[in-house]
């Protein structure tokens, strides 16, 4: 028995937001990074075929990958920030279970974040909901243990492709 992944959708996450300005932050000195990214709980089984991250840094990011339940590192990754003026994309293939939550975060210096006005997370939708945006300080990789309803951290944003069976 074989799965298929024949419906999805690209930057699925952004498409509500793209209307918010875009703010910048930065480290100042002697503060530590930044670990930020998104909640998310996806209502079918799928898998994570893309990443878009809009970030003001260059180069080589790592990108961790947490079980939210668990609060448990599940995989890391690399990720090239070409242009620090748009999202950039990365191919992954990262199997999602239903009805479980995860978290995807990055580790950086500076960042670029939406302020939701008149919006609060959750963001539901019919295939994945955006639980929360998530943050914490430190240099080294850590779960990150703060969530707020009103600012999007790190603009990244997933292509995700559900199971039809």
């Amino acid at each position: 028995m074989g799965w298929s992944y024949a419906y999805g959708e690209e930057g699925i996450f952004s498409k509500n937001y793209f209307q918010y300005p875009t703010e910048y932050r930065k480290v100042e000195y002697g503060e530590p990074n930044f670990e930020l990214g998104i909640e998310f709980r996806p209502h079918k089984n799928g898998r994570i075929r893309g990443i878009r991250i809009k970030n003001p840094q260059t180069g080589n990011m790592r990108l961790s990958l947490w079980d939210a339940d668990e609060k448990k590192l599940l995989s890391t990754y690399t990720y090239n920030n070409g242009d620090p003026r748009k999202y950039n994309f990365g191919y992954f293939q990262i199997p999602v279970q239903a009805n479980k939550n995860y978290c995807l975060t990055i580790n950086v210096r500076e960042y670029y974040y939406h302020v939701l006005t008149f919006d609060k997370l959750p963001l539901t939708l019919p295939e994945i909901t955006l639980n929360s945006s998530v943050h914490a300080e430190g240099i080294y990789q850590r779960f990150p243990e703060f969530r707020v309803d009103n600012v999007i951290h790190g603009l990244m944003d997933l292509d995700f492709e559900w199971e039809v069976k």
